[in-house]
């Protein structure tokens, strides 16, 4: 027998899986050839009954039904077989087919009998042949039916005991190898399967590298789920087992044990993930946004440390340093800055007057930068330091406030917690809220130190203070309202956005901002007083071409006090387009009684105001006296240009010019400068002036008087020295001097004199010719009456002279004489007539005498008419509203 037959072809012709199979095996094919042979026996077989032509069409029928309905089966049932192809069959009809199948039977009786009768003889033969064959393989030693010889198997026992040895030989490792092939499918099947489980840690390690948190999270849950659900997706559970001596019990335990290791490698990246976030949590920068995504994930990995906690502690606990560290490094760099400038003792005044000059210029500007004035560094360290502070606040506590009352409505509150946690409702729990206030209060703590703020009802029953010690050493009212206003801005968004938060009540940074607004209206109030002492020093007596007889100072002055007074009442909280009133501080008036600006500040503000305005007409009087020293001696002028007139100048160096000057601008400003300020002043804080508008000019009519006055003094006392000299010391015998001849040169020189200041005053000071030349005319009449009333006699020709030449001063000075001077005329003329000592015979030669005095004197008028034209009155008819310009 070969035995060269492979095991693979072996296998397949028997349909067999293995050689020692525990079951008969058929394979679909033969299944479905028997099934269809059954339907087939079934559909052609006649009716037994004789009811039908036959049962084809009960072809659809299920296997078992076919099985129990065919006569030839041993499963046959004469029930199933009625109820399944007669069920419709009558009591006559299933009669009938009793008859038809009883003799169907006979019928199939009789047919045998006719084939035994037949063939007898034959099935005779057959079994005598049959016998004898059987006697002779058992009787017979050669027979193959002899027990030792196990009755003619034993040679075929040897045969295929060498073939079970041979097939064992060749087909066990062929066996192995296929069992080792099972398991390897089946291994192979579940890691398929368990693709994504088996992927998890590496996944998990390169999302939590990559910080990709939510995807690692959605994995670790989408495995836990599907490890504690769903193990069948994962292990070969449930599924078609290989059998125990295929080791299958033992690859269950193996995978088993396998997807332990890969869950711990899972649960120790988890928890790596989870240091990471918690580590994140105190990282002070993260947005709070993703703060709270990273408290939400960690609460789904069920820490044991509440995350909320974490972040809030760190958060309070970074808050709370990193103020203090700010605080304390802007100190610093304050008193470093500090340090490098000169302390306030060794400030020139010239020095701040230059600065002065400098932010004066540049407060008017859109966009000025004061980084080059005296104190910009500090103020701007002061101004780095508030913004510092505020933008830490800001950065710190609404994040905190926000996780503090999310927390607090339940935002992160898990499962398993939420019930212990809803009693607390959405009210901030007493330990946040504490943190919080805590912040808030050092935020007010550390502004308040800074400025040395004091409430607003004690500084306000105390005078004005002195410039206060945080205060950058001569800087200058413009600079510091500047560098004031955009730092009391960061303060007031800071306590707006604060104040929002709902942390605490907004009282306490409404009384931090009032505070803050009334110290920085003081110190540009202190700072608006100390540069009007100085400010005379910037006059440069630079003529104005639209103002006659003005410098450009008094432009200087009053954009001084505008910006000054614009500065303090943004820094009081007044309220215009550019600069709206707070919405903490708007929640804090009384809107149907309110005013632009408090009346505690418009007291402070009003007062500077004035304070400044009495310091700017002292110091116009002071730099009418003082020598000309000009801010800068390389660039300034002491000649200035005439506008107008090209070629004319005036030397300010002169003491008489710089008064006049004075005297022009002191009017300018009393009648049209001060009155606008004033009234503009009035309008913005909504006060009346009136009074105090009386006073400015109750004061200006002093200072006028005092200037004015010096100049006509020396003026005057030059021409009384003349006139006096010449009526009483000349040498002239009043009472026996001859008949006159003209006019003594006293009188000429008089009148020259006059004219010397008539071209001065006219060459500077236009408007002040008439009221100049008019006062020195009163002073002239009073000396030439007085000089005459000293005189005891006067002989005609005495007293012709004199009147001759009072006649002459008369008629030549007539556009200046005034009632007060008319007067002294008429006395001098009582005064010659009452000491004329009259002799006989000199009525009728002194009326001859007079018409030859009025001669020489229409002649001596018209030889001098050139030389005294300029006190010749104007014939043009004067506008009312100005004074004639002669």
């Amino acid at each position: 027998m070969s035995l060269r037959f492979d095991e693979a072809e072996l296998l397949k012709a028997y349909n067999l899986d293995s050689l020692e199979p525990s079951q008969w095996h058929t394979t679909e094919a033969e299944s479905d050839a028997k099934g269809a042979a059954s339907s087939m026996g079934v559909a052609d077989e006649p009716d037994p009954l004789g009811l039908r032509s036959s049962m084809a069409t009960f072809r659809g029928l299920p296997k078992d039904v076919k099985t129990q309905t065919s006569l030839s089966s041993k499963a046959f049932d004469a029930k199933v077989f009625l109820s399944t192809i007669h069920p419709d069959a009558t009591f006559a009809d299933l009669s009938h087919g009793i008859l038809h199948l009883k003799n169907s039977i006979d019928q199939r009786s009789e047919a045998l009998k006719v084939l035994v009768e037949d063939n007898f003889d034959r099935f005779v033969a057959v079994k005598a042949t049959t016998d004898g064959v059987f006697r002779e393989m058992r009787d017979t030693e050669s027979g193959p039916l002899q027990p030792h010889a196990d009755y003619g198997v034993a040679s075929l026992n040897t045969i295929l005991a060498n073939a079970s040895a041979k097939a064992d030989q060749v087909f066990m490792p062929v066996l192995e190898n296929n069992l080792k092939t099972i398991k390897l499918r089946s291994t192979l099947g579940v890691f398929e399967r368990s693709k994504f489980f088996f992927n998890l840690p590496g996944s998990l390690s390169e999302s939590v590298e990559s910080g990709r948190y939510d995807m690692a999270l959605r994995d670790y849950k989408k495995g836990k789920y599907l490890l504690d659900s769903r193990p069948g997706q994962l292990l070969a559970v449930g599924s078609a087992k290989l059998p125990e001596s295929a080791g299958g019990a033992r690859g269950d335990v193996q995978q088993k044990r396998v997807f332990a290791k890969v869950w711990d490698a899972v649960e120790a990246t988890m928890k790596d993930m989870q240091s990471r976030l918690t580590a994140q949590l105190r990282e002070p920068r993260r947005n709070v946004d993703e703060q709270e995504r990273t408290i939400e994930i960690l609460l789904e990995l069920d820490p044991t440390d509440d995350p909320v906690s974490i972040y809030l502690e760190a958060q309070h606990q970074h808050l709370r340093s990193v103020m203090r560290n700010t605080f304390d490094a802007g100190v610093s760099r304050i008193e470093a800055t500090r340090a490098g400038q000169r302390p306030s003792s060794s400030v020139a005044e010239r020095d701040r007057a230059r600065d002065l000059q400098k932010s004066m210029r540049l407060a008017g500007q859109l966009d000025a930068s004061f980084d080059k004035c005296t104190g910009a560094d500090e103020w701007r360290a002061i101004r780095d330091l508030v913004k510092a502070l505020s933008d830490t606040m800001l950065g710190g506590l609404p994040s905190f406030w926000r996780v503090a009352k999310n927390n607090a409505e339940g935002k992160f509150i898990k499962t398993k917690a939420r019930a212990g946690a809803g009693a607390g409702g959405d009210k901030v729990s007493a330990q946040n809220k504490a943190w919080a206030v805590e912040a808030l209060e050092a935020y007010i703590s550390l502004v308040s130190h800074l400025f040395s703020l004091t409430d607003v009802s004690i500084l306000m029953r105390q005078p004005l203070p002195p410039v206060a010690a945080w205060v950058p050493a001569g800087t200058s009212s413009a600079t510091a309202a500047h560098f004031l206003r955009e730092t009391l801005a960061h303060v007031v968004d800071a306590c707006n956005d604060l104040a929002g938060l709902g942390i605490a009540s907004a009282t306490t940074l409404r009384a931090l901002l009032t505070n803050a607004r009334f110290c920085f209206v003081q110190v540009v109030c202190v700072l608006w007083q100390e540069d009007a002492k100085i400010f005379h020093l910037l006059e440069d007596w630079t003529l104005n071409p639209d103002e006659q007889a003005t410098t450009l100072h008094l432009r200087a002055i009053a954009a001084f006090h505008k910006s000054n007074a614009r500065q303090a009442f943004h820094l009081a909280g007044g309220r215009s387009a550019s600069t709206p009133v707070s919405a903490l501080e708007a929640r804090g008036k009384n809107r149907a009684a309110e005013q632009p600006v408090a009346s505690e500040f418009t007291t402070r503000i009003k007062g500077a105001f004035l304070d400044a305005l009495y310091a700017f007409l002292d110091g116009m009087v002071q730099l009418a006296f003082s020598e000309y020293s000009p801010l800068e001696p390389r660039t300034a002028l002491s000649v200035q240009a005439v506008p107008g007139q090209p070629g004319s100048s005036v030397d300010v160096r002169d003491l008489d010019t710089r008064v006049l000057l004075s005297v022009t601008n002191l009017a300018h400003l009393t009648r049209s400068v001060i009155p606008g300020l004033v009234k503009q002043f009035s309008d913005a804080y909504a006060v009346k002036m009136d009074d105090d508008l009386a006073t400015l000019a109750e004061v200006a009519v002093q200072l006028d008087a005092i200037l004015f006055n010096d100049y006509v003094q020396r003026k005057s006392g030059a021409l009384s020295q003349i006139i006096s000299r010449g009526i009483l010391e000349s040498c002239i015998d009043w009472a026996s001097i001859p008949k006159p001849s003209g006019v003594h040169s006293f009188i000429y020189e008089a009148l020259l004199s006059l004219v010397e200041v008539h071209a001065h005053v006219r060459s500077i000071a236009k408007p002040l010719v008439t009221r100049t030349i008019t006062t020195l005319v009163d002073d002239l009449t009073a000396t030439t009456l007085d000089a005459f009333q000293r005189i005891g006699r006067f002989g005609m020709g005495g007293m012709l002279q004199a009147t001759l030449e009072i006649e002459f001063l008369h008629q030549t000075l007539a556009a200046y004489i005034s009632p007060q001077a008319e007067q002294r005329l008429k006395d001098v003329y009582e005064t010659i007539s009452h000491n004329y000592v009259r002799t006989s015979g000199d009525k009728d030669t002194l009326n001859a005498e007079l018409e030859r005095v009025k001669q020489i004197l229409v002649h001596t008028r018209k030889s001098t008419a050139l030389e005294f034209l300029c006190f010749r009155k104007n014939r043009v008819a004067q506008p009312k509203d100005k004074p004639s310009d002669q």
